[in-house]
């Protein structure tokens, strides 16, 4: 063949569909033979399904767990065609329990699934890892469970944590018997830091066992998804004790001295309540009690918002009035008022002796014959006949300022009617 019959005949589009042709024919011929070429393949991570499991559970009340492997290793043979291109999702270890009828421990082998477009019957399974499987099928249940809520996380300088509150206090869990057995509490916790007012959440919860161990949620059913948790937090605050009086007898505030075993303490309570309070009051003290110096235990009372942080709930008080005396006086000059009108008083006490007090220089001015002292009963009370005795009788100092009797003083009367 001369060099221009060839380039003829390589220029022919007849020779290049003929090459086409017999090119194609080799390929087909190939790839027939090697699709249909035996090859084993392995898979890993084959996942177990159990077939009827719904059944199981809507009829007889019964569920499956504690299964020793959720998925399985194979290795399969057949054709490259039928097989070559499966992947471990492609199939399912399929065990069928839809004839399981009592709680009891299973251990059962499985059948493999193919998607479709595998033949079957074409494929067999050479090695199984593991060949069975085994699980426990139990009773369905339902039962109430305590929640517990806590606090982590920080509270901000200058507040401080109440009492965490939370609800629901039970959830109810329905599920296996065996895993119901296990679950100590429902425990549910907020992580917050430098918290510095209340704060409420809806908080996620994990099941406990009693040794504080989380238990899967997996397969069982809850009344509530979530808890909410309140987290209190109260401002805080240092205020002085502070001292009432009542005063009398020449005896006042200016006057009066005290001490003390506890000048402040600390309270806590949302911040409109504490930061109207400045102080925290103690007593009051009646000035006219007791002649110069007196002890007390005062309780510390504070407003049903606010808590007492210190938990100091008494306070002992040493009072002492200064600049003043105290002496005593005979009284003669003694009356009644307020007895009803159809009793008549007889005064069986005609001479009362008190003590008055007051400066040096007003105790020297009673016995001025300008100033009188005088004792009235208040007889308004009575409502029987015979000899009685008064508790109510006013000392009356007239003609002095800021004088007068201190403690109490009786009078006893004959009444008839």
């Amino acid at each position: 063949m001369t060099k221009k019959r060839a380039n003829k005949l390589f220029d022919s589009n007849i020779f290049w569909a003929v090459v086409s042709l017999l090119a194609a024919l080799c390929i087909w011929v190939y790839m027939t033979d090697t699709q249909e070429e035996p090859i084993s393949v392995t898979l890993s991570g084959v996942e177990v399904v159990f077939e009827g499991e719904d059944v199981l559970q809507s009829q007889r009340g019964l569920v499956i767990t504690d299964v020793s492997a959720e998925t399985v290793d194979v290795t399969i043979s057949g054709t490259r065609i039928n097989i070559g291109r499966l992947s471990s999702e492609d199939v399912k270890a399929v065990i069928d329990v839809s004839r399981a009828s009592s709680t009891s421990n299973y251990n059962m082998g499985y059948t493999l699934r193919f998607p479709s477009g595998v033949d079957s019957d074409a494929v067999r399974l050479e090695r199984s890892s593991p060949s069975t499987i085994s699980f426990q099928v139990t009773r369905m249940d339902e039962r109430q469970f305590p929640v517990v809520a806590a606090f982590k996380g920080s509270v901000a300088d200058g507040y401080v944590l109440g009492d965490i509150e939370y609800e629901p206090a039970t959830i109810s869990v329905r599920g296996p018997q065996s895993v119901l057995d296990s679950i100590e509490d429902v425990y549910a916790e907020v992580t917050l830091q430098d918290v510095n007012s209340t704060r409420t959440v809806e908080s996620g919860f994990i099941l406990r066992d009693a040794d504080g161990s989380e238990i899967s949620k997996e397969g069982l059913e809850f009344d509530f998804d979530t808890i909410s948790v309140t987290i209190p937090i109260s401002q805080m605050k240092t205020v002085p004790i502070y001292v009432t009086y009542i005063e009398g007898s020449g005896a006042t505030r200016e006057n009066t001295s005290a001490t003390l075993d506890v000048k402040e303490i600390t309270i806590a309570g949302d911040a409109a309540s504490v930061d109207g309070i400045n102080r925290i009051e103690v007593g009051p003290i009646d000035l006219t009690d007791f002649e110069l110096t007196a002890e007390y235990d005062l309780p510390i009372v504070l407003p049903n918002d606010v808590e007492n942080v210190s938990g100091i709930e008494t306070v002992h008080v040493e009072v002492e009035i200064n600049g003043l005396e105290v002496r005593s006086f005979t009284v003669t000059n003694i009356d009644y008022t307020g007895l009803p009108e159809q009793y008549t008083a007889e005064l069986v006490t005609h001479s009362l002796t008190v003590r008055i007090r007051g400066t040096r220089e007003n105790l020297d001015r009673l016995n001025d014959p300008t100033t009188s002292i005088r004792a009235v009963a208040d007889l308004s009370g009575t409502t029987a006949t015979g000899t009685m005795e008064t508790p109510n009788v006013d000392i009356r100092v007239d003609g002095v300022l800021n004088t007068g009797a201190v403690g109490t003083y009786r009078l006893t009367f004959n009444i008839s009617a």
